[in-house]
């Protein structure tokens, strides 16, 4: 794959280029094009017209006379106006920003080239320039395709609105699972999951979208340096339509603190095979079939939530302005999607609407049974 690094650089656009193109920094089949300008205002409209798998960007014009705000901050910040784009910082001045690193924007000291040449294969690592091409190349098929079809054939031509609605949900739905799961091609490699399974993320819209609380939010509070976890079950209506008086919160447990999450991490420590009996106590919560029947609700584990119990058995009614006043008790992490939150509801449906009754006495009712059919 050929990936297009734009190098912003007034004095060693051509230095960085001859460190880092062709095979230099990736190995083959892939190699890198680089595109240097040593104009930052020309950058800018290179940026609004083509595109880039990787901006490598210096941060001071040494021919400006005015440095108040850096021309490489400016660049960037155009950036940021017109695509989503990761960055590395090439400078002199790595303190200056050195608060804007994170997964997709890198600072490297000038002139550090096997630096530069690590940040741009640990850039490539994370897969966002693949992605991103990737669901460029899914939006581009699937809006020819697609739309084409639907205004041809299905379209009312009266309400042309009805076309971006159709749209915007199909390709909505498409983007959440089937393109990721075709960009990482391999079943249960690099973090895919297994064919008919799902990964963890999907359950979760994180951070949360709606600015309305919904049923299946999950929020964290904090107690004594230690974090709690809350899963909202009001429902989303109630919250829409002011109807909400009192939040029905279920506490949720963390499956490292149950008997069986404690049980693994000891062995672990003490460097022991887990036993069969843990194993499979803590399969039965991962799988929702623990007992009691219904009472627990497994959420996988994220970067963002430690793996936890939903225990519907464990509720909690709290004033809506504890959720939203400042100080907030309650931090917001994330919603759970659909049909995710729907399974929850489903759920607790079942768990509050349970009724007991005595068992059969089995034993009596086959005798009875084989008694009566036999002949005489």
């Amino acid at each position: 794959m050929e990936w297009r690094v734009l190098i912003v650089d007034d004095l060693e656009a051509d230095d960085v280029r001859e460190v880092i193109e062709g095979n230099k920094t990736v190995a083959e089949p892939d190699f890198i094009s680089c595109i240097p300008c040593s104009s930052f205002s020309e950058a800018v409209d290179l940026l609004k017209k083509e595109r880039f798998d990787l901006v490598i960007l210096d941060l001071k014009d040494d021919a400006a006379s005015n440095q108040e705000s850096l021309a490489g901050e400016r660049v960037f910040e155009e950036l940021k106006k017109c695509r989503f784009m990761p960055v590395i910082f090439h400078t002199g001045y790595p303190h200056k920003v050195k608060e804007l690193t994170s997964p997709f924007v890198k600072v490297v000291t000038r002139s550090e080239w096997e630096h530069l040449r690590q940040m741009i294969r640990e850039v490539l690592a994370t897969k966002l320039p693949s992605l991103i091409r990737h669901i460029e190349e899914e939006q581009r098929v699937f809006m020819w395709e697609s739309a084409e079809k639907i205004w041809i054939n299905d379209l009312d031509k009266d309400n042309a609105a009805d076309l971006v609605f159709l749209l915007a949900r199909r390709l909505a739905n498409l983007l959440s699972g089937d393109v990721v799961r075709k960009f990482l091609e391999i079943e249960g490699a690099n973090g895919a999951p297994k064919i008919d399974t799902i990964h963890a993320v999907e359950l979760y819209i994180y951070p949360p979208i709606s600015t309305d609380f919904l049923f299946g939010d999950i929020f964290q509070k904090s107690r004594n340096g230690d974090a709690e976890y809350y899963v909202a079950l009001t429902p989303s209506c109630d919250h829409a339509q002011d109807k909400a008086e009192h939040i029905l919160l279920a506490r949720c447990e963390k499956l490292a603190d149950t008997q069986a999450g404690e049980g693994a991490a000891a062995a672990l420590a003490e460097k022991l095979g887990i036993s069969n009996g843990v194993k499979g106590k803590l399969t039965k919560y991962i799988r929702d079939n623990s007992s009691p029947v219904d009472r627990f609700k497994y959420l996988p584990g994220t970067s963002f939530l430690p793996d936890l119990l939903i225990d519907l058995q464990a509720l909690i009614a709290v004033a809506p302005e504890v959720m939203t006043g400042e100080p907030c008790e309650y931090e917001r992490v994330a919603s759970l999607d659909s049909p995710f939150a729907e399974s929850l509801q489903a759920k607790l449906v079942r768990y509050m609407g349970r009724i007991g009754t005595p068992d059969v006495d089995a034993d009596l009712a086959l005798q009875r049974f084989l008694t009566r059919i036999t002949p005489e």
